[in-house]
């Protein structure tokens, strides 16, 4: 299984959620996965930092998993690190996903914000999935918005050669919307051939229990 990368179209889509979800499912099918957020800002008070997280859901201890950076100012990484003093290495960081390749791993990256927010000055996750042979799954919104959004973020993997795994809308109204009912629809007629899915809202805030009951879902991207 190709290591994959977790990226949404904004802040706030649930990234989190897909990428746990997405470790748990490819562990009940027999492969060793784990999940890696490899730089970590700004994580609200009384929540679990998102790589902690990923941790539980991979149920391993891996310490070349852990974050290389986290920061408490919830801003772009490069930003962040900026402001502490501090760089991402980002040759440390190809070094790890090597390194959790040669250890067994199938590794599932967890972004930061969109596609294109600077992990480091000039790096990107654009940049990380490219040079290291990840496959994308984009998440998204599901209400009016997300068209472009998804839109934008799949251009971008197409121009660097990052295949798109498919697209997960994460969380709609009760019942949902006009926009949320045909944007399931429309995106399938945008990008032929990109599984689109939409992930129900559970009731739960617990991002853990989320991913469990989310693991029916998303198995369907992983064949």
């Amino acid at each position: 299984m190709t290591d994959l990368l977790v990226t949404g179209t904004d802040i706030g889509v649930g990234k989190t959620v897909v990428a746990a979800a997405l470790v748990l499912a490819l562990r009940q099918q027999g492969i060793q996965a784990v999940g890696f957020k490899p730089v970590e800002s700004g994580v609200p008070a009384g929540q679990l930092p998102d790589s902690a997280v990923l941790a539980s859901a991979s149920a391993v201890d891996a310490p070349l998993a852990r974050p290389l950076l986290q920061l408490a100012e919830a801003l772009a990484p490069a930003v962040a690190a900026e402001r502490a003093g501090v760089a991402l290495d980002v040759k440390a960081l190809e070094r790890r996903l090597t390194s959790l390749s040669a250890a067994g791993f199938t590794v599932v990256v967890e972004g930061a914000g969109g596609l294109l927010v600077p992990l480091a000055w000039g790096y990107t996750a654009l940049d990380l999935a490219a040079r290291c042979g990840l496959r994308a799954v984009v998440v998204g919104r599901p209400g009016l918005g997300t068209l472009n959004h998804c839109a934008l973020t799949i251009e971008a993997l197409n121009t660097r050669g990052v295949p798109v795994l498919g697209v997960i809308l994460n969380r709609p109204s009760e019942p949902p919307d006009l926009a949320e009912s045909t944007n399931p629809a429309a995106l399938a007629q945008l990008f032929p051939g990109v599984p689109v899915l939409v992930l129900p809202r559970h009731p739960t805030e617990d991002p853990l229990e989320a991913a469990r009951r989310s693991v029916p879902f998303v198995s369907g991207l992983l064949g």
